[in-house]
Parts: structure tokens; C-alpha cells; sequence
């Protein structure tokens, strides 16, 4: 029965160029879309984990880095220092800033580290840079123009960009670094930092140093990295969580409405092939297994073709639109591969419902 589903398909080209089409751009709008969201929830985690510190502290009701506010009183430090198990204290500062670039104004995150007079070395040794040179983010340096020696100006302030690679890119900006004197000098807020970050030794117990802090830091919220670093990547793309949710819904059904429809004609068009087939003892499972074929056939061309595609298109949107950041997970192409199964099996609905309908002795009717 397979082959006659298969030149029941071919005998129409362009309906068969059509279906496939369909089903392969709802597979790449599905998984462009996905990764898209999945590639800035990675980005704010991997930024999150290369800061030092198994803990950060924040003011409470903090939940991320950019789109809420935190603010500690400095002498916080020193009270966290005190607390056993705990190694060392950095501050993590930041500030939404706009630089000039060829007269243009730029804007980034402008972060820095403050290891609080301890030798600037281990994990986030490498986000500190010289006095007067800052380190950028790879998108952000190329949707701006800028490499490693260009200069930013700030006011009065000369930047040198000392460094360029992956930073963070959170989508809607994008992290640099510059020294702590630097930012003390021209954006800090005096006796005031943004996040606490907490080295525990080996043998403390996490908890225990959490409770601790929130005791002795009023106002404060004390979480592990790995609890921050999933709620800053919820947070990052939580405002675009239901608009990717309907764009999935609707390429759905585009490729569902355009492989139902192509199955349908099809079959309406050989009804009396089939009533034949009935006529000469043609089961009703060999019938349907005839419908079942043409939307396989056809769901499985689109679906690798818009795999392929989907890695092709992210590949030149990202030279193209530096920010748009993308991961596609072998999972979320095992979680299309079934949306693409339950695609095919209800495209066939109707045309099994037609079958069912064909009547062998339409076969002998004029």
C-alpha cells in the first residue's frame, strides 16, 4: 500500500511541494522561535555561574540582574566576612549606561567586580580590567562597531576596549566590565552596592551561611548561584514566554491546516480508487494505512528539511542581527518531532473519516 501512497503524492507535484513547504516552515518558525528563548535563558545562566561566589546576596525582592534593582548598604561586607565558613566577599556593581561611539550613542550594562581588597585572582579574575579599559560583550562590540583598542567616550571619560568576547547577552542589552575604581569614579553610589557575592569553604554548610546572612544583613535575600541563576533566566525571558507561546500554537496549525488540506483533496480526488480497492477486499486498516503513508511521507520530508533549516537560518540571522542569540537542544527537536506525529495523525482525521464514507458500489454508477 505504500506505494500507491507514494504515487498518489507524486502524480500532483506542486500539491505535494505545497504540503511539504507548509509542514517544513511551521517546523522552523517552531524551532527558530524556541531557541530563540533557550539561547537567552543559557547566555543569563553561563554569565551567572562565571561570576565567583557560591551565594549572592542581594536586597530582597531582587530577582535578576537587569530588570530589578538591588541595593546594599557597603558595611554589609563586613558583616558577612565575619560569618564562619564564609572565604571571601565580592561586589558585583551595575549600571545601564549610554556611550558615544562615532557620534552615536551605544548603551550596555556596565558591570564590575570588586574583590574588596583580595588579591584579584580565580573565578571572574578575567571580567577585571586595567584603569581606563573596559571588556565587551562579542554582540554588543558588533552591533556597535567596536574591537579590541576603539575608544567609548562617557562625558569626559575615554574608554579603551581592551578585550571583546562572550560576556552575557540577556537579549535586551547586552554586560561590559570596567575596573571598580572606574566605576566608583564615575557611576557608583557611595556606601552602596548592587550584589554581594559569597565564597563558602569547603566544609560550610550553604544554608547555614544563607540564614545567617539574612539575619545579619537587614533587608537582604541570600540564594545559592544555581537558585539566581534560574530565576534571572525566567525573568529574562518571562515577558516573552506567552508570545512564543502563541507564535508555536499558530505555526502549528499553519502546518496542520496546510497538510489536512492537501491529504483531504487527495483523497477526495481518488474516492473512486478507493472504492475500487474496497470492491476487489482492500481491508479498511490497508485503506487507512494508505492515508496514514501520504501524511508521513509528507510530515517527515518537512520535518528534516526544517531542521536543517532552522540551523541554517539561525546561523545567518546571528551574523546578521548580533543580538539574536539562539540554542536549539536535541530535546526541543525530540519535543517538535512528536508536535510533527500528532500533526500527521490528525491531518488524517478527515480523510479517514472520507474513507470510511466510500461506498463500493459508487464504483458501478455511471
Amino acid at each position: 500500500m505504500v506505494p500507491i501512497a507514494r504515487r498518489n503524492l507524486l502524480s500532483d507535484k506542486v500539491k505535494l511541494l505545497v504540503a511539504v513547504g507548509g509542514v517544513t516552515l511551521a517546523i522552523v518558525l517552531m524551532l527558530v522561535v524556541n531557541s530563540l528563548y533557550q539561547g537567552v535563558r543559557r547566555d543569563t545562566v553561563t554569565f551567572i555561574h562565571s561570576m565567583p561566589g557560591d551565594i549572592w546576596v542581594m536586597q530582597d525582592g531582587t530577582t535578576d540582574l537587569v530588570f530589578s534593582n538591588s541595593h546594599l548598604p557597603s558595611a554589609a561586607a563586613t558583616d558577612i566576612e565575619a560569618i564562619r565558613g564564609v572565604e571571601r566577599v565580592t561586589a558585583l556593581n551595575g549600571r545601564l549606561m549610554s556611550f558615544e561611539v562615532d557620534g552615536k550613542l551605544v548603551r550596555t550594562y556596565v558591570m564590575t567586580l570588586d574583590y574588596l581588597g583580595e588579591p584579584k585572582t580565580g573565578r571572574g579574575s578575567d571580567y577585571v580590567p586595567q584603569l581606563g579599559r573596559i571588556i565587551l560583550d562579542k554582540t554588543f562590540a558588533k552591533q556597535a562597531g567596536l574591537s579590541v583598542g576603539d575608544p567609548l567616550k562617557w562625558g569626559g571619560e575615554i574608554f579603551q576596549v581592551s578585550d571583546v568576547r562572550p560576556v552575557g547577552n540577556v537579549l535586551v542589552t547586552q554586560f561590559s566590565f570596567v575596573s571598580a575604581e572606574d566605576f566608583e569614579l564615575l557611576f557608583g553610589v557611595p556606601d552602596t552596592v548592587n550584589f554581594l557575592l559569597v565564597t563558602t569553604d569547603a566544609t560550610a554548610e550553604p544554608a547555614a551561611i544563607q540564614r545567617a546572612i539574612e539575619r545579619d544583613v537587614h533587608g537582604s535575600n541570600a540564594v545559592s548561584t544555581d537558585e539566581f541563576a534560574q530565576s534571572a533566566s525566567k525573568n529574562a525571558t518571562g515577558d516573552f514566554l506567552p508570545i512564543i507561546r502563541v507564535i508555536l500554537t499558530i505555526s502549528f496549525i499553519v502546518g496542520l491546516a496546510v497538510l489536512s488540506l492537501v491529504i483531504y483533496t487527495a483523497t477526495i480526488e481518488r474516492a473512486r480508487e478507493y472504492a475500487i480497492m474496497k470492491v476487489i477486499g482492500a481491508s479498511p486498516l490497508a485503506l487507512y494505512r494508505i492515508v496514514l503513508s501520504q501524511s508521513t511521507f509528507i510530515a517527515i520530508v518537512g520535518f528534516s528539511l526544517g531542521v536543517a533549516l532552522a540551523f541554517l537560518f539561525n546561523r545567518v540571522a546571528g551574523d546578521a542581527v548580533p543580538q539574536f542569540v539562539t540554542y536549539i537542544r536535541l530535546k526541543d527537536i525530540g519535543m517538535v518531532f512528536a508536535a510533527t506525529g500528532v500533526m500527521t495523525l490528525a491531518a488524517s482525521l478527515l480523510p479517514l473519516q472520507r474513507i470510511a464514507r466510500v461506498e463500493p458500489a459508487s464504483v458501478f454508477r455511471a
